[in-house]
């Protein structure tokens, strides 16, 4: 697949509660919650990995990327 633009959108990782400092379960039962570089739960997010948007996307066949340019 080739991307034209690949966009900074957030983190996933473990969400903590601010006044108890446990972990929030996350929505739908996922090991990790996705959280967006403006949401105000960021600075209580222990994360683990970084999450981006991919914007104009399009398919390819691995087989044409091994083909010489003319």
């Amino acid at each position: 697949m080739l991307v034209e633009y690949a966009a900074l959108w957030g983190v996933a990782g473990v969400v903590y509660e601010p006044e108890t400092l446990r972990p929030v379960p996350s929505e739908h039962g996922e090991r990790f919650t996705l959280v967006a570089y403006d949401d105000p739960r960021l600075p209580w997010t222990l994360a683990c990995r970084e999450v981006v948007t991919l914007h104009g996307c399009t398919a390819m066949d691995f087989e044409d990327l091994t083909q010489p340019a003319a």
